[in-house]
């Protein structure tokens, strides 16, 4: 028995879960190699054991805990946001994971504060509180969504330097392009980037997407009046009312990925269990896939389709948009050509069922392999929370409640 730091901050005593897919380890245990074949599902990271067991142990070794998401970019290596362990760990070239944000402790910043000021503060010296998701800048500046401190911050890997570039207490402030020096967030929870480089985030519990003008430092509403609902389709964007996790202690939700050519936002609406989409140049709103209000595993024509609250998304240059489809155990993907729905990799059942209780480990044998090795489509998935494609084109899926990394083959 240890402890492990709750989503309220407690230390509570738990059960470490036994790793039976672990990676290179001392041969002993090892798996037998996974095919890297077209369709095939294999582990990518995380052993499936809750937990942190230490620094600059092969990928496939280490332990994560409950993991949201994963980036990667041609700008830098692969960054993992491992939410329970309050840290955000890299991927190095010999696929050991190093901690580039976060500590032993969950917090806010360094002690001094360094990182609101322009000296900055060493990111292993940062404290976090259930960080969410990052993306690389063009120029290999990582931005990260500090979810439970109501922040972006950006490591700087040359320096090893974190700022605080937005955001301070929870609230709602700053709006209609105003300064963003003064601007409050609560809880953002997902960030993303277009080509010029403007940051929008997923302000998650004032229920908004918002953009910030990074040349100008000002921020606006795009999509969202605050008000957690659904209604709006076919007008502005931020007159529409969209539904994000917004409870007393809410679980993350509410994604944004661009079209190729940047000219459509889609939203993962997660609790009104739809995708929506927002025209860039009449900042209309619309749903685009999902029957709105209505949980439900479904394939097919993107309208008549259901999701049960998708809380990622990502689109491939030929215009597939993956998602991670949380509440039915699957990553799904939609045809933006054809329109069509389709389930894309798990089966539906939960790798490892359990009581219900938020975010406590389970133990339980299905959650050795969850398939590993073979088909996407016979594989399990235990609520997936992120979903992200590597440089050649795999989708690599943030199997949460299994505390892994998966990655399926093209």
């Amino acid at each position: 028995m240890s402890e492990f730091v709750s989503s309220r901050g407690l230390l509570v005593p738990a059960l470490f879960l036994v790793a039976c897919s672990g990676g290179k380890g001392d041969g002993s245990d090892a798996p037998k190699p996974c095919p890297e074949e077209s369709g095939v599902i294999c582990p990518y990271a995380g052993t499936g054991q809750a937990g942190f067991n230490g620094a600059g142990l092969d990928k496939l070794d280490s332990w994560l805990y409950f993991p949201m998401d994963i980036v990667i970019s041609p700008y830098g290596n692969p960054v993992i946001s491992d939410w329970n362990n309050h840290k955000l760990r890299l991927v190095e070239d010999d696929d050991t994971l190093t901690t580039i944000m976060g500590t032993a402790f969950v917090g806010d910043g360094d002690l001094d504060k360094l990182d609101l000021t322009i000296a900055g503060a060493p990111g292993t010296e940062v404290n976090l509180n259930h960080p969410t998701q990052a993306r690389y800048e063009q120029d290999g500046t990582l931005l990260s969504a500090s979810w439970h401190t109501h922040k972006l911050r950006t490591w700087d890997p040359t320096t090893g330097l974190v700022h605080v570039i937005l955001g301070l207490t929870p609230d709602f402030v700053g709006d209609n392009m105003e300064d963003a020096h003064t601007a409050r967030m609560n809880q953002p929870v997902s960030v993303e980037l277009d080509q010029a480089g403007n940051i929008y985030i997923v302000d998650m519990r004032n229920e908004r997407v918002r953009f910030l003008d990074t040349k100008l430092w000002e921020i606006t509403t795009i999509a969202g009046n605050g008000d957690k609902g659904f209604a709006g389709d076919g007008g502005i964007g931020r007159d529409a009312t969209l539904s994000f996790p917004r409870t007393e202690n809410p679980e993350p939700g509410g994604a944004v990925a661009f079209s190729a050519d940047e000219s459509k936002l889609y939203i993962a609406d997660t609790e009104n269990h739809a995708i929506r989409v927002l025209d860039m140049a009449t900042r209309v709103i619309d749903t685009y896939a999902g029957v709105p209000e209505t949980p439900g595993d479904v394939d097919g024509d993107r309208l008549t389709a259901q999701f049960n609250k998708p809380r990622d998304l990502v689109m491939s240059p030929d215009g597939l948009l993956y998602v991670a489809d949380s509440d039915n155990n699957k990553v799904r993907v939609i045809d933006t050509a054809s329109g069509l729905v389709s389930t894309y990799a798990g089966t539906g059942e939960a790798s490892c069922p359990g009581d219900g209780a938020q975010y406590i480990p389970r133990t339980c044998d299905a959650q050795a392999t969850g398939g590993d090795g073979g088909d996407r489509l016979d594989a399990t998935l235990y609520r997936p929370f992120g979903v992200e494609l590597d440089l050649d084109g795999n989708v690599v899926v943030a199997d949460t409640f299994d505390h892994r990394f998966r990655i399926i083959y093209r």
